[in-house]
């Protein structure tokens, strides 16, 4: 297999999400690093200009952007987007159960459903990248 740009671009557009939400995690239960609205709009900002650059390198290189989206990449995306869901939806039902018991307010329960849905479907793709079911 020779070297694909757009995957390999893929691959580091869902790598960086994965660390910046991980490493916002980190900075938000040590207190180390800054506030809550600067870490969002490092990975808003970083995320923009990964989006821009992925959408040049599918533009520049049509040919590779075909081969990066075959079927079994299709697949494996949207078995990650499902995945994406269900991850979300479980989180969901969890943080329910814990604004209604009284154990966390909406805003709290609210805020940790970001990380899930921004990071759930990534993981998912970068596990079939690394196990071979996708590019």
């Amino acid at each position: 297999m020779s070297f694909n740009l757009v995957t390999a671009t893929r691959f580091v557009m869902m790598a960086t999400a994965i660390i910046l939400v991980g490493a916002s995690i980190a900075s938000g239960f040590t207190g180390i690093g800054p506030s809550g609205l600067t870490r969002a709009t490092i990975i808003g900002g970083t995320m923009i200009g990964l989006s821009a650059l992925s959408f040049i390198v599918h533009l520049a290189y049509p040919a590779a952007a075909e081969v990066a989206w075959d079927e079994m990449n299709m697949s494996a995306h949207n078995a990650s987007l499902v995945f994406g869901y269900w991850a979300t939806l479980a989180v969901f039902l969890v943080l329910l159960i814990f604004v209604l018991a009284g154990g966390i307010s909406a805003e709290v329960a609210f805020y940790w459903m970001g990380p899930v849905l921004g990071i759930a479907p990534s993981v998912h793709f970068l596990s079939s990248v690394l196990r071979g079911h996708a590019d």
